[in-house]
């Protein structure tokens, strides 16, 4: 991974995405990463999830999930769910409790990573109305399992790289980046305990959402085009 490509057409940076979630990942292979999948979606008709997020707290409402695949540890399964349905919510404690349940930190973050890549390409196709991609079939191979250099755990609950400790492909995104707007974005650093998940999600989102300079190919001003993104984002619950 170098700094961020050019990005794509949105068409190839999608055939890109649903191609990268089939294929063995940083901790979890093809078949997991399309559990993960299939979770996402899974997770916008749970019944239990409806009922946390009319709940004053989710903590007061138990149960279990209704699960699109049974492969996946509860605690996975929970990550996903409260991933896609109550964002706002998510809070320390909770994490924690993911992490004392087995979940490894890297796993979240992947989960995040594949969570993430769902949750743009099937709005994107809401938005164009638009029937959701199938999912592909899965890619054998094992992931590598390789915890990331460098990485701390400092403002967030996750570990992330610490730019002056980055080594390899992860320096050279970071001075990319740093070297075209003047700063690391902090959701960039988010997913950098596993390096595959940054790229895959910033070659989908660059195709769709222009990030620093101006605005082309509709009429709006960068201003308007934060606006509009921060709205949409304060709508939708959005953690970050």
């Amino acid at each position: 991974m170098t700094a961020l490509s050019p990005a794509p057409t949105s068409q190839a940076a999608l055939d890109a995405t649903w191609d990268a979630i089939a294929r063995p990942g940083g901790w979890f292979d093809g078949a997991e990463r399309l559990a993960i999948a299939r979770e996402v979606r899974a997770a916008r008709s749970c019944r239990l999830c409806r009922e946390r997020k009319d709940a004053l707290s989710p903590n007061q409402i138990p149960g279990a999930h209704d699960r699109a695949d049974m492969t996946l540890s509860d605690a996975a399964v929970d990550t996903i769910h409260r991933i896609t349905t109550d964002p706002g919510r998510l809070s320390s404690a909770w994490h924690q409790d993911a992490i004392d349940a087995g979940l490894l930190e890297e796993e979240f973050v992947e989960i995040a990573g594949v969570a993430s890549l769902v949750a743009v390409t099937d709005t994107y196709a809401r938005g164009l109305g638009a029937e959701l991609r199938p999912l592909p079939a899965h890619v054998a191979g094992e992931p590598h399992r390789r915890p990331e250099p460098g990485t701390v755990v400092e403002r967030g609950w996750v570990p992330m790289v610490d730019p002056d400790a980055a080594e390899g492909a992860t320096k050279m995104m970071f001075e990319g980046i740093q070297a075209r707007a003047g700063f690391i974005y902090n959701v960039l650093r988010a997913l950098t305990a596993v390096p595959e998940a940054v790229q895959q999600f910033f070659g989908l989102v660059l195709a769709h959402y222009a990030t620093t300079g101006e605005v082309h190919d509709g009429g709006l001003d960068r201003l308007q085009v934060e606006t509009l993104a921060s709205t949409t984002s304060a709508y939708n619950d959005c953690f970050y």
